[in-house]
This record gives C-alpha cells, structure tokens and sequence, in this order.
C-alpha cells in the first residue's frame, strides 16, 4: 500500500483522531488501526509500521495499568529511532528511513542474527557490500537510483541484468525467511503455543491484561484478525521469562536455603 498519499492528512485531524476518536471505537472494527497509522506523521508512521507491539499509544488496553505505570517512569522506547531520523545526513524520508535501519534493524537484528546463526555452525560470513566506503558512496546517491516506479534497488538490478542474470529472478517477488507463524498457531501446534499464553502462571505476571490476552487468542483462533506476529511476540517473552527470570529467582533462593541450618532439605520445599 502507497501511504505517502496520507501525508496530506493535516496534522491537527490526526492529533484529534488519535486522542478523541480512536478509543471510542470497539477494537474489532476494521480499519481502525489503521487510520491510527495514517494519522502520524510520516516518521513515526514507519516506527508504528516496525514495532511488533504497540510502541505508541495505540492498543496500550493490552497492558495492565500497573506495569504502564512502571513503563512510564522509563525512557521513551522509539526515541532513540527519532533521533537518528532527525539527525539523518539525508533531506528525503527514504534515505532517512535508511540511516534508521543502518542504525537500529541491520545492526541490531539481521546482523546478529547472522552472525549468532554462522558461529553456531563453525562459519565465518562476511558482507562485502557493507564495506564503509561503499555504504557512503551507495548511501550518497540521488533517491531515483534507490527507488524508482515501484521498484526498489534499482541500480543494483541495472547493474544485474548487464551481467546477465536471467530476469526472472530479479523481478520475481520476494521471498523472506518468515517461520509459519499463522499456520502454526491455527493447526499443528496450537495446543502447546496458545495453550501456554492462557495458563493462570502467564496470564498473572502483572505484564498483560488478561482479558486482552485471551480476545488476542480468540480472534486468531476464529480468523478474523492475523495476530500470529502479536501472539508470538508475547509467547517468547513469557518463555524468556520462564527459562531466564524464574530460573535466577529459583537458583538464589537455593543459594539462600542451602546456606541455612537444614540446607538440602529447606531447598527442596523451595523448589516445590
């Protein structure tokens, strides 16, 4: 979807949308996340767009009042990606958008995924096209080279077909590396993913409402709403918090234990 076309959106109709007009609607209705969407600026449309849950204030009915306290005192999760927008050594918003992936999604995602993903298998893998000098020189070109008539790195494709690679595999649509998230959580195996995100143990951790939670499930179940992305966010975390969090409380609480008159078996009613 083209949504440059959102930019003529005066700014004060958004500032009314979002603070007047958006909650009143019921969270089903179609269409209105993404009038929240078309209502932002420009930049923090794209970082609305990237963030896996709503970083913004829309959709915060998922959280529970007492963590969006806590979260409150904290700093700005997006303003770091704001800053490098802002400060972009570019005029145009893709080569702003650009710097911020430079800056945030390359290093900090596909980067170390690669290099996690290599390692683990005895591999050494070098990027060749993120040599400094050639980042600067590609990033320094005018916007035509990078984006022209709905075809993105245009130049490289140029520069593809005179080598002679066969056209349909430049043209043809993009493939990623996506794991079958919506088929996953509506077949196979839902019992064990979904299963986990309504146990009393998740839902009473303080993070989520779990009436949120629970319409979340129940809307992807039915297949009105595609929340695989939502739901594996919030499944990951739980398992993190399961296999990391309670693992450190459990493990220092048997340090404690042990060190008391009665030692192992004041450890072990600690692990029941």
């Amino acid at each position: 979807m083209n949504r440059q076309r959102f930019n003529r959106i005066p700014s004060w109709a958004g500032r009314l949308y979002r603070s007047h007009l958006h909650f009143l609607l019921p969270s089903q209705t179609y269409g209105r996340n993404l009038a929240w969407n078309a209502t932002l600026s420009a930049r923090d449309r794209y970082l609305d767009d990237v963030s896996h849950l709503p970083a913004l204030e829309r959709e915060r009915s998922l959280f529970s009042d007492e963590f969006l306290e806590q979260a409150a005192r904290l700093p700005e999760p997006l303003q770091q990606f704001r800053e490098f927008y802002d400060s972009a050594p570019a005029r145009d918003h893709l080569s702003r958008l650009l710097y911020v992936d430079t800056k945030t999604y390359l290093t900090g995602d596909i980067l170390t995924k690669v290099d996690r993903m290599s390692m683990a298998t005895s591999l050494e893998v070098r990027v060749p096209m993120l040599d400094h000098e050639f980042v600067e020189w590609a990033a320094a070109l005018p916007l035509k080279y990078k984006f022209r008539e709905g075809t993105r790195k245009y130049l490289l494709k140029k520069l593809a077909e005179r080598l002679g690679i066969p056209s349909e595999l430049l043209h043809r649509p993009k493939q990623g590396f996506q794991l079958p998230l919506r088929d996953w959580m509506r077949d196979g195996l839902k019992g064990e993913m979904l299963g986990l995100l309504v146990e009393p143990r998740t839902l009473q951790r303080g993070y989520f409402r779990p009436s949120a939670v629970r319409a979340m499930v129940d809307e992807h179940m039915r297949g009105r709403r595609n929340r695989s992305m939502h739901l594996w966010t919030i499944l990951i975390f739980e398992l993190w918090h399961r296999n990391f969090l309670e693992e450190h409380v459990y493990q220092t609480a048997t340090v404690v234990s042990c060190s008391t008159p009665g030692g192992m078996a004041e450890s072990t009613q600690t692990r029941a």
